[in-house]
């Protein structure tokens, strides 16, 4: 019986986190194939870690941790690719939810320069809680940081990204 409701729980997960993660990982690899293949890595090292017996208390921040460390062997394993190059190929639309108006793809643009400039533990903090819609618990645990950290940070970055896109 447990191992059932073990299994439904999981499907309900990546029924829940799925889109998330491989927005999370498309914006740490930039490559959709590759963000694809980290999603679906996230989630069979969950399921084998599952299936070992141990018992994860928060599961998204359990996946999020598996996706990070997904995309940061994949990055240490390729070469990082340039924004520029992302713009040649049409700019970023991981859900295809249509095609972006030319304002809406420059602001997006503008947006991801600015990021880019963020130092990573910024970057991702912000991803994750505006991109991806963690609550500032969920990223703590995750980043293995206190709740106040979290949001000290989310409060930093918000405001440079304010200064240097020159937002009153």
């Amino acid at each position: 019986m447990k191992q059932g409701r073990q299994e439904q729980e999981f499907l309900e997960a990546y029924d829940l986190y799925a889109d998330a993660l491989f927005r999370y990982c498309y914006f740490r690899v930039r490559d959709r194939e590759v963000a694809r293949e980290l999603m679906q890595e996230t989630f069979t090292k969950t399921w084998a870690y599952l299936q070992t017996g141990k018992r994860v208390e928060n599961l998204r921040a359990f996946l999020y941790r598996v996706a990070h460390n997904a995309s940061v062997d994949e990055q240490v394993r390729t070469k990082p690719q340039s924004l520029d190059v992302l713009k040649e190929e049409g700019g970023y639309d991981p859900a295809d939810e249509g095609v972006p108006s030319p304002e809406q793809g420059a602001e997006h643009a503008l947006l991801m320069r600015h990021l880019e400039e963020l130092d990573e533990a910024s970057r991702d903090t912000l991803i994750l809680r505006y991109m991806n819609g963690l609550p500032v618990k969920e990223i703590a645990i995750l980043r293995k940081e206190e709740p106040n950290a979290v949001s000290v940070r989310i409060h930093r970055a918000l405001k440079l990204l304010k200064e240097t896109m020159q937002i009153p």
